[in-house]
């Protein structure tokens, strides 16, 4: 065979390998840059407070696609923030659609197995998106939110506690899956190395994680849920969803409060003093002629994975080393720039505090992943190395180079998350008289004045997000 033969059969090799990943756009795109990078542009809108400029930026994919469900978490967020609600239904609920449809398909499983396999040609970006938990739980929660400004209270219970199941079952889920990708990953001897490279290359995630103990239980969930139970008279659910919230954020002054208040509305003189002993405070008495005010505030964006590129010796089937380059997805650790929110309603003067900061979520889950991984990068390697070798054996030194080249090229790290979130969520709750009131709003330069209508034994739900200098805001009677 002659050396242009030989060199036309290497191409034709990692054509046919290339052939594994489909004909997608986005697929493409997604083996050369990764998925942080592409979406500089959309984020940089989002962040000078431009919503609707930013929501042609959203990728291009249909049904089928990898990143379908990712586009469509992107899409559904961005319209809410431009105020485009049918747009942002439509896309929350086709990504919900698709989700469940995963969830049932065996065959999707099997597709996704395919998946893998392509993956170790290229990288992980080439994968079906896998969402996460806490990823799932804000689609719901948005849902929610979008079926309230619909007036639609029915809907907006059934998405919360949708959200709230998808916590439930990933905790029951999430030790055997963490447990099980930690062996996975003692089975590849070149993990270890990785692993040991990146903790000398990478910063840890502990400092951005801080107390979060998994990555999907949702305080800020668990809190508009209790609310939209509270309002439809349900106390007992109200409780449930009160308590599940301040397990997981116990400084959040509105859960507190909350606890406090329904504790006397539910009349138990035992659950009253156990609750003011938790709390450390006594319940106030129930107010009269008022209504309840209850803003949740939703702060900056959640940041975007980083690539982290490191040089990785490793022995060859002869015996001699060679250093290849791999890409590890990580986080800075370098928590968002965001603070409370100021609530001002007549002389009083108050502040959002806490309920969940959703990138500590995001790098608990990166870190949980990680093993897995790991190990994908590790067979990555030998896969790639046996491509090189056969190219160099079919094709010579053109066929060593092209592969060579493409493997060079394609090694990106998976940076793909839902990264129109925002970065926190805080909340705060008062008992207000009822008629008409001036709230004043503050986050920084961010202002903003609404005249409300408080409604006696009622809650009034204020949803506020800044992006920048702007602060958007939904009022929504409950």
């Amino acid at each position: 065979m002659n050396r242009n033969a030989s060199t036309c059969r290497s191409a034709l090799l990692l054509c046919g390998a290339l052939l594994l990943l489909g004909g997608c756009a986005s697929r493409w795109q997604d083996m050369f840059v990764s998925y942080s990078d592409q979406m500089v542009p959309l984020r940089n809108q989002l962040l000078l407070g431009h919503a609707a400029e930013a929501l042609p930026e959203v990728r291009d994919s249909t049904l089928g696609d990898d990143t379908f469900i990712l586009d469509r978490l992107e899409e559904g967020r961005i319209a809410w923030l431009a105020g485009q609600d049918a747009g942002s239904k439509q896309a929350f609920t086709a990504a919900d659609s698709r989700l469940q449809w995963e969830d049932n398909q065996a065959e999707y499983r099997l597709s996704h197995g395919l998946d893998q396999v392509g993956s170790l040609l290229t990288n992980d970006q080439s994968m079906a998106y896998r969402t996460p938990d806490y990823e799932r739980t804000m689609l719901h929660h948005y849902l929610a939110l979008n079926y309230l400004q619909r007036g639609d209270a029915n809907g907006a219970l059934v998405e919360v506690r949708r959200a709230n199941q998808v916590q439930e079952q990933a905790l029951k889920r999430r030790a055997d899956e963490v447990r099980k990708a930690k062996d996975e990953s003692e089975e590849v001897e070149a993990e270890g190395e990785m692993r040991q490279l990146m903790s000398r290359g990478a910063p840890d995630l502990d400092r951005l994680i801080g107390k979060v103990k998994n990555g999907f239980q949702n305080a800020y969930t668990f809190y508009f849920s209790a609310v939209l139970y509270e309002a439809a008279g349900d106390l007992n659910d109200a409780w449930v969803d009160y308590q599940r919230g301040y397990q997981i954020a116990p400084d959040n002054r509105s859960l507190q409060d909350a606890l406090l208040r329904l504790a006397r509305l539910r009349g138990s003189p035992d659950e009253i003093r156990e609750t003011e002993k938790k709390i450390g405070r006594k319940a106030p008495p129930l107010a009269k002629d008022q209504g309840q005010l209850v803003v949740l505030f939703e702060d900056g964006l959640i940041p975007a994975r980083r690539e982290l590129f490191l040089p990785l010796p490793i022995s060859t089937s002869r015996g001699d080393f060679r250093t290849f380059t791999v890409a590890i997805p990580y986080y800075d650790n370098r928590a968002s720039d965001t603070g409370p929110l100021t609530v001002e309603v007549g002389k009083r003067v108050e502040q959002t505090s806490e309920l969940v900061r959703l990138e500590a979520l995001a790098a608990k889950d990166l870190q949980e992943r990680l093993p897995g991984m790991l190990t994908r990068q590790a067979l990555r390697l030998v896969a790639k190395e046996q491509m090189r070798r056969t190219a160099a054996k079919e094709g010579g030194d053109v066929g060593n180079i092209l592969v060579g080249i493409f493997n060079t090229l394609s090694e990106r790290a998976d940076t793909r998350s839902w990264l129109t979130l925002p970065a926190q969520a805080s909340s705060w709750q008062g008992m207000v008289p009822a008629g008409e009131i001036n709230l004043t709003l503050g986050a920084g330069a961010a202002q903003r004045q609404l005249p409300l209508t408080i409604h006696k034994g009622r809650i009034t739900l204020v949803w506020v997000q800044r992006l920048g200098a702007g602060l958007t805001t939904r009022v929504m009677p409950l």
